[in-house]
């Protein structure tokens, strides 16, 4: 059998060492105590070199400024949670398809003097369909406008003083949205005239309705509306 190491009666178990004990995995350290064969004791010159590592109190007026713990305000158009900036979107569909169709409605052209029915008037009597969405979105301190609509109207052409005689016709803008750069137009598709409108005013309703007059009032009450859109929000 293998005689234990003697040590004083006083001593606590803890310090009991057996010759065979480095064979189990265990050492003296130098203060006499038993431990792991593993355990790494440092000696006095390496704990100069590392200096005191015991954690400290963070002081939060080093230098004299301290924290600013106020809460900051959100980014415009951001939710107050989004601190960040991170994407953020809201949708605001049923605002802009009322305020759209509003500004189409208010949409007129009189002939100027010197055309060939001066005084004549052109009016947008209908919005027939208004299909599509709008939402703005806040990113990073930015706003996004998106928006992408395909409408139909009903158009009205009084021609001279008695209002007696009038065209009545429609077309079709499939393609309202943010790629399409302020007073560059929109497409137009489907232009129709109705048969009732007085015999004669075809080329007089290609000119000032289908190409430019009416149908350019059209795009100028389209691009107020964008830029309402991005005043609002």
């Amino acid at each position: 059998k293998t005689k234990p190491v003697s040590v004083n009666a006083g001593d606590k178990d803890e310090y009991l060492f057996t010759k065979s004990d480095h064979v189990r995995g265990y050492k003296i350290r130098s203060d006499g105590k038993k431990t792991s064969y593993f355990d790494r004791e440092i000696d006095e010159d390496t704990k100069k070199l590392i200096g005191d590592i015991a954690p400290k109190k963070i002081d939060q007026n080093i230098n004299g400024a301290s924290e600013d713990c106020t809460p900051k305000p959100s980014l415009e158009g951001a939710s107050a949670w989004n601190k960040a900036g991170t994407w953020e979107e809201r949708d605001v569909t049923p605002w802009a398809k009322e305020t759209l169709e509003a500004a189409l409605l208010a949409t007129e052209y009189i002939f100027p003097d010197g055309s060939p029915s001066p005084g004549a008037h052109g009016i947008v009597s209908k919005v027939t369909k208004i299909d599509g969405h709008a939402s703005y979105a806040t990113v990073r301190g930015k706003k996004r406008y998106i928006y992408e609509f395909g409408l139909a109207i009903n158009w009205v052409l009084t021609l001279g003083d008695d209002h007696k005689s009038a065209c009545h016709g429609s077309m079709t803008f499939p393609d309202i949205d943010g790629t399409v750069d302020l007073g560059d137009g929109y497409d137009m598709v489907d232009y129709h005239v109705e048969g009732s409108s007085p015999a004669g005013t075809g080329p007089l309703l290609d000119r000032f309705v289908r190409d430019g007059g009416l149908r350019d009032s059209i795009h100028k009450s389209i691009d107020d509306w964008v830029r309402l859109f991005r005043a609002t929000y």
